[in-house]
C-alpha cells in the first residue's frame, strides 16, 4: 500500500512539475533558440521538450515508489506522529529535502526562484503529508 501511495503522489508531483515547466517555457520565450544553439546536431528542442513531457510522469512515479518504500521503513522504525503527519521523522526529512531544493532554486536565478519555491512547497505537501495520509488510509 505504501508503494502505491508513493506512485500516486509521484504522478501528482509530475503534474505539478509539468505545470512549472510550462510556466518556465512561457516566461522564457527565447528558450527554443537557446536550446537549439546548445544541443548537438540532429536533436531538436522540440524533441527535448517532448521527452520532458513524456518522461516526467513515469520518472516521478518511480521516485514516488521509492519514497513509498522509504516511508514504509520509517513507519516501522519510527511510528511517531507529528506535524499533522502520521510519521514525524519522514515529514521532517521531506521538509529538509524541500528546503535544500529551495536554496538551490534561489541560488540559480531569480527568475526560477518563484516557480521553484512553489514546486518545493508542493513537494512538501505531496510527499510529506499526502503520502502518509494515503498510505495509512485503510
Amino acid at each position: 500500500m505504501d508503494v502505491l501511495a508513493g506512485i500516486i503522489c509521484g504522478l501528482v508531483m509530475g503534474t505539478v512539475l509539468l505545470g512549472a515547466g510550462i510556466y518556465f517555457v512561457m516566461v522564457n520565450r527565447d528558450i527554443y533558440d537557446r536550446l537549439n544553439k546548445r544541443l548537438p546536431e540532429g536533436i531538436s528542442p522540440t524533441m527535448v521538450m517532448l521527452g520532458f513531457v513524456v518522461g516526467t510522469p513515469p520518472l516521478l512515479a518511480f521516485l514516488g515508489a521509492i519514497a513509498g518504500l522509504i516511508y514504509h521503513q520509517f513507519e516501522e522504525a519510527y511510528p511517531d506522529s507529528g506535524l499533522g503527519s502520521s510519521n514525524f521523522i519522514f515529514t521532517v526529512a521531506v521538509l529538509g529535502v524541500a528546503a535544500l531544493a529551495s536554496l538551490i532554486f534561489i541560488a540559480i536565478r531569480k527568475r526560477t526562484a518563484r516557480p521553484g519555491l512553489l514546486v518545493s512547497i508542493a513537494f512538501t505537501g505531496i510527499f510529506g503529508w499526502l503520502l502518509p495520509l494515503i498510505a495509512n488510509w485503510r
